[in-house]
């Protein structure tokens, strides 16, 4: 179960992370197609095709905006890209040749790239030249081998969407802190054990995904993110929070999954936007009597504890409408109390 909850999360994360490509226009998947409607070509999706060159019809589409290269064969790019002054978006997956030395100067020179994706390339380093493209706002480098990040990430002062997920990064940079302007940040399944104090500085941070690392603490700084809506520490090995995150204020979705705790701090209790919490496959013992001052909770998670009852004051929670308390040690005794003093709407798992 836990899988497809977090698999959940990590989709509802990706769309975040493409919204801005999705628009009313359809998309073309052959140059054939485009040709007919050379003005109507907004988004274009050339996968597999075993392409080396970007075709020459291509830079007639005057209007396009997205352009998808993905698994091709590609070594370097036209620099008649420059050329089309609507393209904001370019997608370079699985092209594992490319190299970046060629292709950042054209990309320096695009009037409005604003979004860049280098995954499934099998880089071993974030390329230094990505670095120079200052004005870039979203940059997916997901599914790569990096371990580490350049300092030169500070560069990208106008980043706002970063995904470096499915890497191998054990430690980040603390100038990763400089980038003030960034809102999500996935560092999912990576083998980070500790978190850079300056990671607290990112203080327009709305989502933070670090689920499936090596994390044993998360720092106190954390409670500078103020304008965080969305935390997923799932698939740590944390044994406690520090107690600055109940100043979270904005807090609607704490994901803390598959770790070692067993409490909860005492000030959790004033996450008033908290709607969601799941504390599946942890180690508490009792129901964290403190939930129930958090009136918009709608969903609670503590499957697979050592749950053995819930506290009558759960009754407080207005807008609950599913509470999961599967594999705990909670009787049956227990369980048909717990089912009858809340409301029909309520759907109790055990």
């Amino acid at each position: 179960m836990i899988k497809s909850i977090l698999l959940l999360l990590l989709l509802s994360f990706s769309l975040i992370m493409n919204a801005q490509t999705e628009d009313e226009h359809p998309i073309f998947e052959s140059i054939e197609t485009a040709k007919s409607s050379p003005n109507e070509v907004y988004h274009l999706q050339l996968w597999k095709k075993s392409l080396k060159v970007i075709p020459e019809e291509v830079f007639t589409f005057k209007n396009l905006e997205i352009l998808d290269l993905s698994y091709n064969e590609f070594r370097k790019l036209s620099n008649q890209l420059i050329d089309l002054p609507k393209l904001h978006t370019i997608i370079l997956s699985g092209n594992r040749y490319i190299n970046f030395q060629k292709i950042t100067p054209i990309l320096l020179q695009m009037p409005n790239l604003k979004q860049l994706t280098i995954s499934k390339m099998q880089l071993r380093v974030l390329p230094l030249e990505i670095t120079q493209l200052s004005k870039l706002e979203i940059l997916d480098a997901s599914s790569n081998n990096f371990d580490a990040l350049p300092i030169e990430v500070e560069r990208l002062t106008n980043i706002k969407k970063v995904d470096f997920s499915r890497n191998k990064l054990a430690t980040l940079p603390s100038e990763i802190g400089t980038l003030r302007h960034l809102k999500e940040l996935d560092l999912s399944y990576n083998e980070l054990v500790i978190l850079p104090l300056e990671v607290g500085n990112l203080d327009s941070l709305e989502v933070l995904i670090l689920l499936e690392n090596k994390l044993t603490e998360i720092p106190f700084t954390i409670g500078n993110l103020g304008d965080l809506i969305l935390l997923n520490i799932s698939g740590n090995e944390l044994t406690k929070l520090p107690e600055t995150i109940s100043e979270l204020e904005k807090l609607e979705i704490f994901e803390l999954a598959a770790n070692q705790l067993n409490d909860l701090p005492e000030d959790v209790q004033y996450l008033k936007k908290l709607k969601r919490i799941n504390c599946y496959s942890n180690q508490f013992n009792e129901f964290p009597i403190i939930l129930v001052h958090l009136p918009k909770l709608k969903h609670i998670n503590f499957a697979s504890n050592k749950i053995a009852n819930v506290p009558k004051e759960i009754k407080r929670l207005r807008q609950l409408v599913l509470l999961n308390l599967y594999d705990n040690e909670i009787s049956e005794n227990n369980k048909r109390k717990i089912a009858a003093m809340l409301p029909d709407k309520v759907k109790v798992r055990f």
